[in-house]
């Protein structure tokens, strides 16, 4: 039971970003999107570089939230941007 409501998180953690990126991508705003990746992409360094140095969090606590909230977030977002973008170049190719 244990695994699924971990399974269920990771999905979450993944969907939100996913439906946000697309629908920011496929409006044009290419600005705010990037900034979020950003984010997101930064969080998870700073997750990953604080698993080898003492930053006042513990490394194990650090691991396990970048691996099952933040990389989840990074793939579930890179996904949506991708997704967004082919979705307004086929509606800028209907158009035409």
């Amino acid at each position: 039971m244990t695994g699924l409501v971990i399974l269920g998180g990771m999905v979450f953690a993944a969907l939100v970003p996913f439906g946000i990126l697309v629908k920011l991508v496929r409006g044009g705003h290419a600005g705010w999107s990037m900034t979020l990746l950003s984010v997101i992409g930064a969080l998870l360094l700073v997750l990953l570089y604080a698993t080898g140095r003492p930053l006042g969090i513990n490394p194990v606590l650090a691991m396990s939230l970048a691996l099952l909230v933040v990389l989840p977030a990074v793939l579930g977002g890179g996904a949506g941007a991708v997704l967004g973008w082919l979705l307004r170049k086929r509606d800028d190719q209907s158009v035409k």
